[in-house]
């Protein structure tokens, strides 16, 4: 986990691990420079599983590999500072994955909800590695709070790309992909929090220029065939778009 002023959101998210069915367990909280009562309550909380870092801002990304460098399990699970995990999450998890020594990148469905708690929609991803994969060349189809894999298999594919500010799991799926099968659970363990600035413009500029940027290389390292060049096209086009035009057609497109 990684946090920057995370408060009031950080403590729901640390106690949903700690209180985990599978409690056999560490959690990394890197706190990327809070400037809010992030420290205070982290250093709060009394138990030995938790280990908190903190450091001078430094972006998600490199926040996320700092915390990679000090987990010790061979599994590792994501989990953002506002969303919580339901309680058998890991534990349903890391039973998949002692099960299928094959999959090495394993998401699950999610519940979307506002700051209010209001239900936005629920996100179950396609569970099979073939749908996996023809999903991702054209979105990211794992929720990022909801993943765990095999840290031997993340640090061989170079963990989190730290030129890559946004969008930096998609481009990590798509470097994941062709060492290992994928797969998803269809269950929801994981309730996923969309505060607006998830959502902001300026972040939402920036993805797009990531995705263009992931799909190619995918396809020029020839995960994919040279046609579905055309995909990584449309977050290119839906940057050339201007902003009312570009939010109008994602309400007619449902989203």
């Amino acid at each position: 986990m990684a946090v920057r002023d995370g408060a009031p959101w950080v403590v729901e998210a640390v106690a949903s691990v700690l209180g985990q069915t599978a409690g056999d367990l560490e959690l990394i909280v890197i706190d990327d420079g809070s400037r809010d009562g992030t420290p205070a309550l982290l250093d709060a909380v009394r138990d030995q599983r938790l280990r908190v870092e903190g450091r001078a801002p430094a972006g998600l990304t490199k926040a996320l590999n700092r915390a990679l460098a000090l987990a010790r399990a061979p599994l590792v699970a994501r989990l953002d500072a506002d969303d919580i995990a339901l309680p058998e999450r890991l534990a349903r998890q890391r039973a998949f994955m002692d099960a299928h020594g094959e999959v090495g990148l394993l998401g699950s469905g999610a519940r979307e909800v506002d700051g209010a708690g209001r239900e936005i929609a629920v996100r179950i991803p396609p569970t099979d590695d073939a749908a996996l994969r023809a999903a991702l060349i054209r979105r990211n189809p794992f929720i990022h709070s909801a993943v765990m894999a095999r840290r031997a298999l993340v640090e061989r594919a170079g963990g989190y790309d730290e030129s890559v500010p946004v969008a930096q799991d998609y481009d990590l799926w798509m470097r994941l992909a062709p060492l290992t099968r994928l797969a998803s659970l269809p269950e929801v363990l994981v309730v996923r929090r969309l505060l607006p600035d998830r959502v902001s413009v300026t972040r939402d500029d920036a993805r797009l220029r990531a995705e263009t940027r992931i799909r190619w290389r995918a396809v020029r390292r020839g995960g994919y065939p040279w046609w579905c060049a055309v995909f990584a096209l449309r977050p290119a086009a839906a940057l050339a778009l201007p902003r009312p035009l570009r939010r109008g057609v994602r309400r007619a497109l449902g989203r």
